[in-house]
């Protein structure tokens, strides 16, 4: 015989084996069943409701409805919030005949589009189907007709200025409806309906193409904005104008040589003229590299060592510093020039000294030098001109003002002649 162990064992812990040792709990019996309260029973009762849709129609709403308490009838459902009136424009004789006349409808077949809208609840599939005017309309042609007389009379109650947002919003739907495109877009949605599978499975095709080439192109376009962030260079703050004369750019060497000075590592080499570096610049006996030479004679080979670096003479070496001992033929070789006058700020050519004389006060006198310069032969541009071109230019105009001073005075001489010989006459 099986033990409660073995049931347990066989059945598991979850589950609650009945003790055959103790009592079970007391079945209620059916008399004290019936004496709990009971819930209370509702009668029902059959109303009549009202007619459905319109007029029309003879069918009632008949149904059982549960009775309350109080002996009134439940609420019953109601289906009155589906029979909705559509809103049909009204007009008289005089607003039609001022506003609403068209070549294509008449009055009576416009009423009849009014009073089919009105009936079929605004439902224009039941409209272009149930409507028989004796002329073949369209749905898009009936849509036209009633939106073009919904948005004249909503004009006509309520001026354009005066309107809200949502009627003005209503009025330009009314009258920007096109019969041509919603006939156009019905064809097209039609020709959807109709495809063959392999239509559809080409336009897929075709779509994922085009998402990945707009994919790639977004693409495209961001990494060339990135490469054009990359190509930009910063815009300055400040105007490097300031720094175009000599003076302001040994300032600026002054101020930023400063600057690396009070810094721990100085990345700044002095050029060792105080006049630039604005500091004089004695360097220490006990600073300078040891010589290991020093004291020895010069074995006579110091032409052939090799140059070091501090025995060069640097880029910011100071013109003093550079032999300017030549000879006329070295002078006339390099074409090298002892100025005497003051030069100009900024950068020169020597060809502007060729140009400049060539304009003079006035445009008459300009036209004149530039008349005698062409007949002598004198071209209008020189490339490269050297300074004896210059000089012999520079003569060259001097002559030539000569010639214009001495024009100027023959005129003036013989005008006064001219007045003489007719004061004498």
């Amino acid at each position: 015989m099986a033990t409660r162990a073995d049931i347990t064992a066989a059945l598991g812990e979850v589950s609650q084996v009945p003790s055959f040792d103790q009592p079970s709990a007391p079945v209620q019996s059916h008399k004290a069943a019936s004496q709990q309260p009971r819930r209370q029973i509702h009668k029902w009762r059959r109303t009549a409701g009202s007619r459905t849709r319109t007029s029309h129609w003879e069918l009632k709403d008949r149904r059982w409805r549960r009775m309350l308490a109080n002996g009134e009838a439940t609420k019953p459902t109601d289906f009155s919030k589906y029979n909705i009136r559509a809103d049909v424009p009204i007009y008289d004789d005089a607003t039609y005949d001022m506003h609403l006349t068209h070549n294509d409808w008449s009055r009576e077949e416009t009423d009849y589009l009014l009073n089919t809208y009105r009936e079929s609840y605004g439902k224009w599939p039941v409209i272009a189907d149930r409507y028989d005017s004796g002329r073949e309309r369209s749905m898009e042609e009936l849509k036209a007709r009633f939106y073009s007389v919904s948005a004249t009379m909503l004009a006509i109650h309520t001026p354009i200025s005066s309107m809200t947002a949502p009627q003005y919003s209503l009025y330009e739907t009314l009258s920007k409806f096109d019969p041509l495109k919603e006939a156009s877009r019905k064809k097209l949605a039609e020709g959807h309906l109709h495809r063959r599978q392999n239509e559809v499975d080409e336009e897929s095709v075709l779509l994922a193409e085009l998402q990945r080439i707009m994919l790639h192109q977004a693409s495209l376009d961001n990494e060339r904005e990135d490469l054009r962030r990359r190509l930009d260079h910063p815009l300055a703050n400040t105007n490097g104008y300031q720094y175009q004369t000599s003076q302001a750019l040994t300032t600026l060497w002054q101020q930023l040589l400063a600057a690396d000075r009070a810094k721990k590592v100085q990345r700044l080499r002095p050029t060792g003229n105080s006049a630039y570096d604005g500091f004089p610049s004695a360097t220490p006996t006990s600073a300078r590299p040891r010589d290991s030479n020093a004291g020895l004679p010069d074995t006579g080979n110091a032409a052939g060592r090799r140059p070091t670096r501090d025995s060069l003479p640097s880029a910011t070496t100071p013109s003093s510093a550079f032999p300017n001992d030549l000879s006329k033929s070295d002078l006339a070789r390099f074409g090298v020039v002892h100025a005497q006058d003051k030069l100009p700020n900024g950068v020169t050519f020597a060809s502007d000294r060729l140009s400049k004389p060539r304009v003079a006060k006035s445009t008459q006198q300009t036209e004149k030098i530039a008349a005698i310069l062409t007949h002598i032969g004198v071209p209008d541009l020189i490339p490269l001109p050297t300074p004896a071109v210059i000089e012999q230019f520079d003569a060259i105009i001097s002559k030539v003002h000569t010639l214009l001073d001495m024009r100027k005075l023959r005129d003036k001489e013989e005008q006064e002649l001219r007045v003489r010989e007719a004061e004498m006459a």
